[in-house]
């Protein structure tokens, strides 16, 4: 599906230059721009932008204090607060 009709991009041009700089080791903040600039477009009229950034985020990786269990790690909330660890001990 066209999501930027100024630049004809798809939904899945998009989602695939996201998920590369999500992935690359420079730690880039994934915005519409850096994936504007990625696909090597300018944005023009910006009217889809809020498209494309649920676009963004559906396509991040889920981060590691999500997935991380053990002692310290409380199941709500993540890393357990110092009130937690005393209440605990």
């Amino acid at each position: 599906m066209i999501v930027c009709s100024c630049n004809v991009l798809t939904d899945k041009e998009l989602r695939r230059a996201a998920r590369e700089l999500q992935a690359g080791p420079d730690g880039v903040i994934v915005t519409p721009g850096a994936v504007f600039r990625a696909l090597g477009k300018r944005p023009r009229c910006g009217g889809c932008f809020g498209s494309i950034i649920p676009i963004i985020h559906e396509e991040a990786p889920e981060t590691p204090s999500a997935t991380r269990t053990g002692p310290e790690t409380s199941p709500k909330t993540g890393p357990k607060t110092s009130q937690e660890k005393k209440n605990e001990g």
